[in-house]
């Protein structure tokens, strides 16, 4: 389960496969001491808000810790691989700790920088409404356009950011707002047309089998 469609997994395999043999020390360190990828999922969550919600004062610590949070975010899965405890709920949680740092980012640059509320709130549903249309689309095989993940990029202009304490981050939220509703519009119609046509197919195959039970037997 994920937001890849068939031409980046390829490329998203190798990134995961040099990742885990990257990490493979710290995993091997991990379940010795018998920790959990739901341990590590909470204490990325953890890290993460307590870096938004620090005073703006904090500001070369807020950067570390949601450079923490990302770290333990690449760390979860590989863990669950390693125990054995992968599955669809588990990719699930990850999904949502791995995409809650958008939200928690967004309205933290609000409170940190004064960025624009308005434009925080467009940029962090918008971008999250199609992660959501992108994993249903994937999942049924609909195809989509490929398109940018600024996640990580988002949070690099965000550090910047307040470490400066200079705002950036509207110049990146504003214009990917009205990007990241276009392709909501692209996918919603991709998904629309895709389940109208397996309804016309349906209904063509059920008139079909309609008229050969009214065909008379010779």
């Amino acid at each position: 389960m994920d937001y890849f469609n068939e031409e980046e997994r390829a490329s998203q395999r190798a990134f995961s496969k040099w990742r885990d043999n990257a990490l493979s020390p710290a995993i091997t360190l991990m379940v010795r001491l018998g920790i959990t990828p739901n341990h590590i999922t909470i204490f990325g969550i953890i890290l993460l808000v307590t870096g938004c919600l620090l005073p703006p004062s904090y500001h070369v610590m807020i950067p570390i810790l949601l450079f923490l949070y990302c770290i333990a975010d690449g760390i979860d899965g590989p863990l669950a691989r390693r125990m054995g405890k992968a599955h669809e709920g588990g990719a699930i949680v990850d999904i949502c700790a791995d995409q809650a740092g958008v939200v928690f980012v967004a309205a933290a640059a609000v409170y940190h920088l004064g960025a624009n509320g308005v434009g925080a709130v467009l940029f962090s549903s918008a971008y999250l409404s199609f992660i959501t249309l992108a994993l249903y689309a994937n999942g049924r095989g609909i195809p989509l356009w490929s398109f940018i993940r600024i996640k990580y990029f988002f949070y690099f202009i965000y550090s910047v950011s307040i470490l400066f304490m200079y705002n950036l981050i509207d110049f990146l939220m504003i214009p990917f707002a009205l990007y990241y509703c276009v392709y909501v519009i692209h996918a919603l119609c991709r998904i629309y047309n895709h389940h109208n046509q397996l309804a016309s197919n349906g209904a063509s195959d059920a008139k079909q089998g309609a008229d050969n039970m009214k065909a008379p037997v010779e």
